[in-house]
């Protein structure tokens, strides 16, 4: 989400440059004005008030400039942040093609049971879509030779203690296969990266590839 503090800081600068313009424009009249203001001691000066209004104009950029930095912190804490890597120079290949994703770095870890891979494409029968679970175990293997899936989960291994924890995160690897299951390359592919955790809480898309 891009921050909110350029444009801020522009209405800031115009906020000063306009009271800048009021106060040179106060000027000329500040000559005619002190006499009489030095007769009239509850009179309050215009380079002061000119001064005050200045001071709002900053303290209320401030203000407003936190609490739009407040929102954006917010959306961005609900959406895990992954970056990733694809490579396809393996794509074009008619019998065992395929397109290799690797995750490059990892905000958060993320249970693999919480992400979700949609593959939609084109061939002789039509428009086609599938959804693969990361956590079903037939996903996972080392390369797509020795998967039958479509797609392949290659877990980078995480230990937590003695105990091995299977995860979303750094390292890890999938392999999407450009030919399908009847032997047809699978035209117009889409490659969707979702996270979706548990007991209905909202997820977000991770990325996604067109070909």
């Amino acid at each position: 989400m891009p921050s909110f503090a350029p444009s801020l800081i522009a209405i800031s600068a115009a906020g000063l440059f306009v009271s800048a313009l009021v106060l040179q424009s106060r000027r000329d009249e500040e000559v005619e004005e002190l006499e009489e203001l030095a007769d009239d001691e509850s009179a309050v000066s215009p380079v002061i008030a000119t001064i005050l209004m200045v001071a709002i104009t900053v303290v209320l950029s401030g203000v407003i400039y936190v609490w739009a930095a407040s929102l954006a912190d917010t959306d961005v804490k609900g959406v895990p942040r992954l970056t990733f890597d694809l490579d396809s120079s393996q794509a074009l290949d008619p019998v065992d093609g395929f397109h290799k994703i690797q995750i490059t770095s990892s905000q958060v870890d993320l249970a693999t049971q919480a992400v979700e891979v949609r593959i939609q494409w084109v061939n002789s029968a039509g428009n086609q879509n599938e959804v693969f679970s990361l956590a079903d175990t037939t996903v996972y293997g080392f390369s797509p030779e020795n998967s039958q899936k479509t797609v392949t989960f290659a877990d980078s291994v995480d230990f937590e203690g003695s105990a091995v924890v299977s995860q979303f995160n750094t390292g890890d690897t999938l392999f999407v296969r450009t030919v399908d299951s009847g032997g047809e390359a699978m035209e117009h592919l889409t490659i969707t990266i979702s996270y979706v955790p548990p007991n209905g809480q909202p997820g977000a898309v991770l990325r996604t590839w067109n070909f």
